[in-house]
């Protein structure tokens, strides 16, 4: 009796005390919290009193200008005597050390002291998260690149369980954009949907990054029209006057028109070819080719980059486990990527699909970096599907007729660059035009808020936000595209101009250009 009198006692304590605190937490879900996965962070390797520095950053300029010092001369060499071995081992030695302090062990485990700063995003602790209001139900979560997406899913599942206790949610949207989309799709792989009710990806790599995917897996080309590009747009002198960048121009002008870019593309090759095995293997194995998230950047060639940068059963089995998770990752998550999206929507939880374009696709060393892109993923991987332009033209017209004809011409884009009517998820993927991969915006934010919290949006639910989209002044806001837009690459500047100031000078350095071409065939430079 005393015993059963003392657990009434207790229950109706526990009841006087709790239920309160249940009840005012259930009524502060006012809306959805949003839980947005942030992209990579840099690492870095932090001492006692909260200080930390950066070893790519601040150690990588230091080593890299000495090395070039010191390998300068041994590349000569090689060049004049086609052997890069020597090249190779000292090239090894000068700079694998920027990532000795940072690197995971074979088995996986990251050393002590070192990880991103994670200071303006929260942690999955319910009294450290602030009050919804005060972050208006929006929660940042970041995450170290270096590990498995499989095992920061972890983490991600009790950040999401703090997120509902605090603001009394039953469930949440997560949003995850770059390469924390591969977080997004292992969390829905290990956990389902029983707490999301709304799935978005932005700037996907989900089907991998095709430049990553390239150097990972040894399968590096060079398209001469891409590496045009990729000169034309990136300022490769580190700032230049006005004369200087005329000539620079003049002279890529002129080695795209005379066929040498594809010349300058194979005379690269041919040097990787040499290098690929003896340096570029060992030092992608030294610390991008082990990481957990940049191996999910590997999809198309997952298969070589096994073989790539574990070459031997040696090395296979000292780094089995992290080719473990990679393997789970890459054939449960990444090739059942489809089904998974599908079981998701079948749970009755919507996916939203955001990609960007607007640019040539970044480093030049894929076939895919022909295609319009973000600076680092083209259109197509990132929107699960859709048909995209080569970079700097657009959609032919034959088959822009033929989809009209089909009844698809609405998924045609105003600047004529993307067909959304391929995509995975049609009615809910959208583009944004002019904002490049590694920059996030309040307006893209916005538009995050926008999706979470309306229901069953789709790209026809709001005039202002059409499938096609475009950024406005300096991220004020978004509009609806059109054939044109303010912030729209200038695409007459990619096209060769020999006439006027500079025809002269493109002529004489197309002539330079044409000889170095020859004395590198007359060499066996180029096969």
């Amino acid at each position: 009796m005393k015993k059963a009198f003392c657990f009434c006692m207790v229950l109706l304590l526990a009841c006087t005390v709790l239920l309160p605190a249940t009840q005012v937490s259930a009524a502060a879900a006012t809306r959805t919290p949003v839980i947005n996965v942030e992209g990579e962070k840099s690492i870095g390797v932090w001492s006692e009193d909260g200080t930390c520095y950066y070893p790519t950053k601040e150690m990588a300029d230091e080593l890299v200008n000495e090395a070039i010092r010191a390998l300068t001369p041994l590349f000569v060499k090689a060049y004049i005597t086609d052997n890069y071995d020597e090249w190779s081992r000292r090239a090894l030695e000068k700079l694998t050390p920027i990532y000795d302090e940072i690197r995971p062990a074979p088995d996986g485990s990251l050393p002590e002291n070192t990880g991103p700063d994670l200071s303006d995003v929260y942690t999955p602790d319910p009294d450290a998260l602030p009050a919804p209001e005060s972050v208006d139900w929006y929660y940042g979560y970041g995450w170290d690149f270096r590990i498995s997406p499989l095992d920061a899913a972890d983490d991600l599942h009790a950040f999401i369980q703090a997120v509902k206790e605090k603001t009394g949610a039953e469930k949440v949207v997560l949003s995850s954009r770059c390469g924390s989309t591969s977080l997004g799709a292992a969390y829905l792989y290990k956990y389902g949907t029983k707490d999301l009710e709304k799935v978005i990806f932005s700037a996907s790599t989900l089907l991998g990054t095709p430049y990553a995917d390239a150097a990972i897996s040894g399968n590096i080309s060079i398209p001469g029209d891409a590496l045009y590009y990729f000169m034309r747009e990136y300022d490769l002198l580190g700032g230049t006057n006005d004369l200087i960048a005329r000539f620079v121009y003049a002279m890529v002008n002129a080695l795209n028109m005379n066929g040498s870019a594809d010349d300058t593309a194979k005379l690269l090759l041919r040097i990787y070819d040499k290098i690929k095995d003896c340096f570029a293997s060992p030092f992608l194995r030294s610390y991008y080719g082990i990481c957990g998230n940049y191996i999910t950047s590997v999809d198309e060639h997952y298969e070589d980059y096994r073989d790539y940068i574990f070459p031997t059963d040696e090395l296979k089995q000292e780094y089995a486990a992290i080719l473990t998770k990679a393997d789970e990752y890459h054939y449960n998550v990444q090739e059942k990527l489809n089904d998974l999206i599908a079981d998701t929507r079948a749970a009755g939880v919507p996916v939203y699909i955001i990609a960007f374009y607007g640019e040539p696709n970044g480093y030049p060393i894929n076939e895919r970096s022909r295609l319009v892109g973000d600076d680092l993923c083209d259109a197509q991987l990132q929107s699960l599907g859709a048909r995209v332009a080569v970079f700097p033209g657009t959609l032919s017209d034959d088959y822009i007729a033929a989809q009209e004809q089909a009844g698809l011409g609405g998924y045609i884009s105003p600047d004529r660059q993307i067909d959304a009517s391929a995509c995975m998820l049609p009615e809910t993927t959208w583009f944004i035009k002019n904002i490049r991969h590694e920059f996030f915006y309040s307006d893209f934010h916005d538009f995050i808020r926008r999706i979470a919290w309306t229901d069953n949006f789709t790209v026809a639910s709001d005039p202002n936000y059409p499938q096609f989209l475009t950024v406005v002044g300096d991220h004020e806001s978004l509009a609806p595209t059109q054939a044109v837009n303010e912030r729209d690459i200038d695409l007459s500047a990619y096209e060769a101009d020999m006439s006027g100031t500079t025809g002269l000078l493109a002529r004489i350095t197309a002539f330079f250009a044409k000889i170095i071409a020859f004395f590198a065939r007359l060499f066996r430079l180029i096969k």
